[in-house]
């Protein structure tokens, strides 16, 4: 969370047509620094940047508009359980018995995205391998559809991008 800050005054000042983009999680919270929400976790990461502009003595506002912070409220598998039906493919059953928050930013902070994930594939009797998993999962997923079930953090970075 410190340091992402200083890499991308870094890169967006050396290098004239970048922009940055970060997602850090929201889970665990404060961790770097005291955020308990996603907007005080984009304020946190943002306020961080500005300060690293200034200890460099650089004052310039177009700077900050190539710095972009989109938060996830949880890891990586909030958009697995978003993918329900590539998952359950990918395991090979007909129906889930584990169910989850719908939206699925909604999830218990003390039940994450992948403690629910993990339990999935062991009921199914298969151990969860997050870098590959994933991987297979939400290759065949439309991400239209994933970021319609994340309207919290992953639209409005689809959005950006499609934009771009």
């Amino acid at each position: 969370m410190t340091k992402i800050p200083i890499k991308a005054v870094n890169i967006i000042c050396n290098q004239s047509d970048s922009i940055v983009v970060v997602m850090p999680d929201l889970y665990p919270k404060n961790k770097g620094f005291e955020h308990e929400t996603i907007q005080g976790l984009e304020n946190g990461v943002l306020n961080q940047f500005n300060q690293v502009l200034q200890s460099k003595r650089i004052n310039d506002n177009r700077l900050q508009e190539r710095f972009r912070v989109f938060c996830f409220k949880h890891d990586l598998e909030a958009l697995i359980l978003a993918a329900e039906s590539q998952l359950i493919s990918i395991l090979g059953v007909n129906f889930l018995l584990v169910k989850w928050t719908t939206p699925v930013e909604e999830q218990n902070h003390n039940v994450p995205p992948r403690d629910i994930v993990e339990k999935i594939f062991r009921e199914c009797g298969k151990k969860y391998k997050g870098s590959v998993d994933a991987r297979r999962i939400l290759k065949s997923a439309r991400y239209q559809d994933i970021a319609e079930l994340c309207p919290q953090s992953l639209k409005p970075f689809v959005e950006f991008l499609e934009n771009l």
